[in-house]
């Protein structure tokens, strides 16, 4: 797609309507004909002169949405696949809009008849509904084009459906596939930097990565995942960090017991269950720590 690193500004467009024509390809209007089909979301574009036209993303559904990242959020450490890489870029962080209204419209992107129309472009969107039991959850919208996005794109159903020339439309409930959401970020570096100064810098990011574990896998008796509460339950995963550096664990069945006695103290015995996938996945992460530590 077009640069715009340098001049794309956030933008909205409030009141549009979904015509129920699109400027697909013949097949889909048929099919969206024949079905009557409304989109929860979909991709409007604005002409700015003869060769460029700004893309929008178009919140149809009758819910305020949260956010809507225009940009990969679920980016893993290469070296160790339980780190959650979520540093955006300085144009991601332009990118990211948060409470969209119902209706409204916000630019994302833009593209150029002539530098885009030869190429495979891609667009990848993230967001929130919370819209029913069946659409609760982050959706992360993945669609490919060989050359220009037309107007009037669809890119999710009303019902929670995948429309045919859509790449994917995934619900990411699964913990592991949760990304750390936008909202949450500045008190994520916040704290970050506060236990930098008062440790060092690796002993920080264990404690991050742990949070961010626990944040993702959302146990305990408070919720904080759906609640934008990252920190919610920071100050444990500086405990457990702290009992693994200073009195290790050879296995994830110690790291389960410790995190129970920490849990124990912070809410009372018996009232957090810790998954064991989350023990196991925070004892790779201690691992991935002494190994760094070592070279």
């Amino acid at each position: 797609m077009t640069n715009t690193i340098n001049t794309f500004e956030q933008k909205r467009i409030d009141n549009l309507n979904w015509s129920g024509v699109s400027e697909l390809s013949e097949l889909i209007q048929n099919d969206l004909q024949t079905k009557q089909k409304t989109p929860l979301f979909y991709l409007h574009n604005e002409s700015i002169n003869n060769y460029e036209d700004d893309i929008y993303f178009v919140n149809n559904s009758d819910e305020t949405l949260s956010f809507v990242a225009p940009y990969e959020l679920m980016k893993r450490d290469l070296d160790c696949p339980e780190v959650v890489a979520a540093e955006p870029s300085e144009r991601d962080i332009s990118l990211t809009y948060t409470d969209i209204l119902p209706k409204q419209g916000v630019r994302i992107d833009r593209q150029h008849i002539i530098y885009d129309s030869d190429y495979l472009n891609q667009i990848i969107i993230y967001t929130m509904s919370r819209a029913s039991k069946e659409m609760w959850g982050i959706w992360r919208l993945n669609v490919c084009e060989k050359g220009m996005f037309s107007s009037s794109y669809p890119l999710l159903w009303e019902e929670g459906t995948k429309p045919s020339h859509v790449v994917s439309a995934e619900k990411l409930n699964d913990p592991k596939d949760r990304p750390i959401l936008p909202c949450v970020l500045p008190i994520r570096q916040q704290l970050y930097q506060q236990w930098a100064e008062h440790y060092d810098h690796a002993s920080a990011s264990l404690m991050r990565s742990i949070t961010d574990m626990i944040y993702r896998y959302d146990f305990g008796i408070v919720g904080c995942y759906y609640n934008d509460t990252w920190d919610e339950y920071s100050s444990e995963a500086e405990q457990i960090a702290n009992r693994l550096i200073q009195g290790d664990a050879d296995s994830a069945d110690e790291v389960l017991a410790m995190m129970t006695r920490v849990y124990d103290v912070s809410f009372g015995a018996g009232y957090t269950r810790i998954p064991m996938d989350v023990a196991e996945r925070i004892y790779g992460l201690w691992l991935n720590h002494k190994s760094n530590a070592n070279k």
